[in-house]
């Protein structure tokens, strides 16, 4: 068992970086700390097996045949895992700064996820059939021929219910 781990380390440390190149190669656009973790899951997962199963005899072959598997299941997965440092083809930049909008209104974005809570709160405190109006409307697009239809309801009636609804909606906002 010792002499195992012992064979282990070494060619370990002889093959990682051989191992890391493998992976950049074969994965375009793989970030560095990516390939790192492909890499480390491999040995860790070979280093697991070997204390429990019988001896390997191609050590580094087999280390080899583990990673290309490896990449072949991030190939299978349906979307692939989204790497913050990875590198985007267009921009160049890391797509963790991507993400990050320079422009952005940080105060705007509050405001507005605020007054969504507020309208949201005062929707729920709407009779039923003037909030599945409003929403229905306002929302979700359709229109009062198509509600009328749908819910055989004069197109007066759901007038009516929209109107008084968005007074109270109005009303509870300015409230707040």
């Amino acid at each position: 068992m010792r002499k195992q781990q012992n064979e282990f380390v070494s060619v370990m440390q002889k093959e990682q970086p051989k191992l890391l190149r493998y992976v950049r190669q074969r994965l375009n656009g793989i970030s560095a700390m990516d390939a790192e973790d492909i890499v480390a899951d491999v040995l860790f997962n070979v280093y697991n097996r070997m204390t429990t199963d019988s001896q390997v005899e191609n050590l580094a072959a087999y280390l080899y045949q583990s990673v290309k598997h490896k990449i072949w299941d991030r190939f299978r997965q349906a979307k692939p895992p989204l790497s913050l440092d990875a590198v985007d083809q267009v921009t160049g930049l890391p797509q963790g700064e991507n993400l990050i909008d320079p422009n952005g209104d940080v105060e705007s974005l509050v405001e507005k996820k605020e007054f969504a809570l507020r309208l949201r709160s005062a929707l729920l405190k709407l009779e039923p059939n003037q909030r599945a109006v409003w929403v229905a409307t306002e929302l979700e697009g359709c229109t009062f021929k198509e509600l009328s239809l749908k819910w055989g309801e004069p197109i007066g009636t759901l007038l009516s219910r929209k109107s008084r609804a968005t007074q109270t909606l109005r009303r509870l906002l300015q409230e707040e």
